[in-house]
């Protein structure tokens, strides 16, 4: 089975929640996280492998833009057009304050300092959300 965590981005908030999920994140040290912020992985919106949970079921993060309830009813029917059954697919939304910045961060050119501004607000913001993330974690276990 495969799980896929989907946010406005799939570098920022899906990723940390990828990663609470699969129990390898050290408290706020998100830098450490392997595609944290990576642009060239955010725009070339493909999901990004995080590892495998316990049951053996890959887990990944996905990038779904702006509007996060609108890209899970389009892989949920595309799911269900190709066939596929929740044996097969779980996608977990992670929704959090800020979600929206969190995209527009993401397009700031590097020549801009992009990648600088990314990091720094980002960390901010999730420094900030980081409970809500974990909360929606423990709600998937149970």
């Amino acid at each position: 089975m495969k799980i896929i965590f989907l946010g406005t981005t799939g570098v920022q908030h899906a990723l940390i929640a990828a990663h609470i999920y699969l129990g390898q994140l050290r408290e706020r040290d998100f830098a450490s996280l392997e595609s944290y912020c990576n642009l060239s992985k955010e725009s070339s919106a493909l999901p990004i492998f995080i590892g495998k949970d316990e049951r053996g079921n890959q887990v990944f993060s996905l990038g779904v833009g702006k509007d996060l309830e609108m890209g899970q009813k389009t892989i949920d029917n595309l799911v269900s057009i190709l066939g596929f059954s929740s044996q097969d697919l779980i996608l977990r939304p992670v929704s959090i304050k800020g979600e929206i910045l969190l995209v527009y961060l993401t397009k700031i050119p590097r020549f801009l300092g992009g990648q600088w501004i990314n990091h720094f607000f980002s960390n901010i913001i999730l420094g900030q959300e980081l409970s809500t993330i974990k909360e929606n974690i423990e709600q998937f276990r149970n």
